[in-house]
């Protein structure tokens, strides 16, 4: 009885050590590195900044962030940012509030060997590791430019050289970087005799509603209006609403609910600000893992009217639909996480304190660990590999987008640009080229080079004093009665009728 009394001691001992090697099996793998976040706000941008930052952190599962809101308070950021610094996080990134009433805690940072990537908003000195952003001066100067292009229009129906031109202007919160920028930007474009007024909409749709309502009142009505963000804007077209008046409005940001606002033409146009999360997230990589980094990144930005707010709203809803996923598989996996940890805790119970009972319970846990072990591989891991790989195929047709619309628009007079011609630029074949335009454009070859020809024919016919014929025979159309009627196919009007 006696050897007997030892092998049944063994085989528990075995059973006992087959289950925790199980149990390590399964552990997740834990992040190496804690990434602190201030967000000044948590406004529609910073909310697809965060979207995209979290989307970007799946190709780097070393990285976790811990994000917290400042609600507009320079006060309350610069508390958050020491909280960060007292903790030790790894790396800081500091969207700030106001940039020079945010700077000596982010200085703080930077002096405690914390690195600081600084988004959005620039700080000035250079106590910072890294800046991602957008050129506030240059939103302004778009601002401006758009200004100049409806005054020129405007002179153009009353046919006149000089109309007397006003504009409003709504614009961000008092003393923040962006709105002070934007605004010098825009008077610094601005030609003579524009007559500009100012109301402070402090980046929120319900006060831009208000103070433009305000205006409205007791005000001669503006010919334009420009908004320094999206919301603004769309809170100006309420104010205008009720009051039945129509002009021109242009915002700043070009994300949803903006887009949806230039499809539903509540809003004119808006000026591209990227968020680029996934960008401050990869630089975040690159400087923990002592790899190359560029330092000083100023994003670019463009007017996004009627015609290039849809496909880019399309886009956007993709990606919301990709990151709702996200979260759901995220959930899925932190609950089977919890479920596994609760299992550890439950067999470490049994093993001290039941040591009877530990066979019967240990076959229950190592049979329910295996089963959620199989969850995991089977439908958890594949989805996450799914979406890692979708996220580069979306890279790749974006840049192959680029490439195609710049090589296309650099031959739009050139009378040999066809499939064959193009296909040979991008070293693809007949078949491969079909395929991939359709992919991006949704249309095929010559479809889209007949398209970017009557988008530059348009531009060249409103802004030059080019003829119908001379357009047609630069374009590369066989005669002017056929550009006509591929003029009037895409637009919807004969091109002496714009």
């Amino acid at each position: 009885m006696q050897p007997q009394k030892c092998c049944t001691m063994r085989n528990i001992i075995v059973i006992l050590f087959a289950a925790l090697a199980v149990l390590m099996g399964c552990s997740p793998r834990q992040p190496q590195y804690r990434i602190g976040v201030s967000q000044c706000l948590d406004d529609a941008w910073r909310q697809k900044m965060n979207y995209e930052m979290e989307r970007e952190l799946l190709l780097h599962p070393d990285m976790v962030l811990s994000r917290r809101i400042a609600y507009g308070s320079n006060e309350l950021q610069c508390a958050q940012i020491d909280s960060f610094i007292a903790e030790r996080v790894d790396l800081l990134i500091v969207s700030p509030n106001e940039a020079e009433a945010v700077k000596p805690a982010v200085t703080r940072a930077y002096r405690a060997g914390i690195p600081v990537i600084v988004a959005d908003r620039r700080v000035t000195g250079d106590e910072w590791t890294a800046f991602i952003g957008g050129d506030n001066y240059k939103v302004g100067s778009l601002m401006a430019q758009w200004v100049r292009e409806e005054l020129k229009i405007k002179n153009e129906k009353l046919k006149i050289k000089n109309s007397r031109f006003s504009i409003l202007e709504v614009a961000g919160l008092p003393g923040s970087t962006p709105a002070t920028l934007r605004h010098q930007g825009l008077m610094d474009g601005l030609p003579e005799g524009v007559e500009v007024y100012s109301v402070m909409g402090s980046w929120y749709r319900e006060e831009a509603y208000k103070v433009v309502s305000e205006y409205l009142a007791t005000q001669p009505l503006p010919d334009l209006i420009v908004a320094h963000n999206d919301l603004m804007a769309i809170g100006a077209a309420d104010a205008l609403q009720n009051y039945q008046f129509s002009i021109p409005i242009m915002g700043v940001d070009g994300i949803n609910p903006g887009l949806q606002a230039i499809v539903d033409g509540k809003i004119n146009c808006s000026a591209t600000y990227s968020s680029r999360g996934d960008m401050v997230i990869d630089a975040a990589a690159r400087i923990l893992h002592n790899e190359p980094f560029v330092r000083d990144t100023v994003l670019e930005t463009i007017l996004v009217d009627a015609k290039a707010a849809y496909p880019m709203l399309k886009q956007d809803e993709d990606i919301t639909r990709d990151l709702e996923t996200l979260h759901l598989v995220q959930t899925q996996t932190e609950s089977k996480w919890r479920q596994m940890q609760f299992d550890r805790i439950v067999l470490s119970v049994c093993v001290a304190v039941f040591f009877i009972l530990f066979v019967a319970t240990l076959s229950y846990i190592i049979a329910r660990q295996f089963k959620l072990q199989t969850e995991i591989k089977q439908d958890i891991l594949p989805q996450l590999e799914n979406m890692q790989e979708a996220i580069q195929l979306s890279r790749r047709d974006e840049a192959f987008a680029d490439r195609l619309k710049q090589i296309v628009n650099e031959h739009l007079s050139d009378p040999n640009l066809n499939v064959e011609y193009l296909g040979s630029m991008l070293q693809l074949s007949r078949t491969q080229l079909f395929r991939r335009v359709k992919t991006v454009t949704g249309k095929g070859p010559l479809d889209y080079i007949r398209e970017q020809r009557l988008i530059r024919a348009d531009q060249l016919l409103h802004t030059t004093d080019m003829t119908i014929q001379q357009v047609a025979l630069e374009l590369c159309f066989s005669s002017a009665g056929y550009f006509t009627k591929c003029y009037k196919e895409y637009f919807g009007h004969l091109p002496s009728e714009r």
